[in-house]
């Protein structure tokens, strides 16, 4: 157990150090974009699948620059046990972009903490243009994935990378839907 605390203690370390140098160097453009896009969304005459999309649009470009401070990539899947939250609109975007239907009842299923998503597909996300937003924006800053394994994910806490702006417009977005609350992905495909 000693080893596994310090193996944590210097995983933690470099997390910190990653998150840091992220912040450091994230592009100004970028900030600005994350900056403006509650207001931005709020005022747009669009509809909301469309705001939905525009969202993630910046969460891919934030992605972009994202990527070389964490060891996520597609394909890696030990996230894709966890629960995976998604809205009502997020629901008809998955059905719309991916011609994928979802159950005709909804039934909350029992099941372990770690069940595979329904859209892990040898591996691999078969939904990743259009995966939810908790999805996107579960990134973590450690040096491998070896952390967010199902023995360790809810055993030890790191840095997650946040973007304020981001989550204040995805909750707008909810709430502008007329169907704000969340369920699980499983329960839904």
């Amino acid at each position: 157990m000693q080893d596994q605390e310090r193996n944590y203690e210097s995983a933690n370390k470099i997390a910190k150090s990653n998150f840091k140098k992220l912040s450091d160097s994230m592009p100004v453009e970028l900030c600005r974009k994350e900056a403006k896009i509650p207001t931005r969304l709020t005022k747009a005459n669009m509809p909301v699948l469309k705001k939905l999309n525009r969202l993630y649009a910046l969460m891919d470009d934030l992605s972009a620059h994202v990527e070389k401070f964490t060891p996520c990539a597609k394909g890696g899947n030990h996230c894709c046990t966890y629960p995976v939250t998604l809205s009502e609109i997020e629901i008809q975007n998955i059905e719309n972009s991916k011609g994928i239907k979802r159950k005709a009842i909804f039934v909350k299923q029992e099941r372990t903490k770690f069940t595979p998503c329904p859209f892990l597909k040898n591996g691999a996300c078969s939904i990743y243009d259009t995966w939810p937003f908790v999805c996107r924006r579960h990134v973590t800053m450690t040096e491998t994935n070896e952390w967010c394994k199902p023995e360790n994910a809810f055993e030890y806490s790191f840095p997650l990378l946040s973007f304020t702006e981001i989550n204040k417009s995805y909750d707008l977005i909810r709430v502008e839907s007329g169907q704000p609350s969340l369920v699980d992905i499983r329960d839904v495909f």
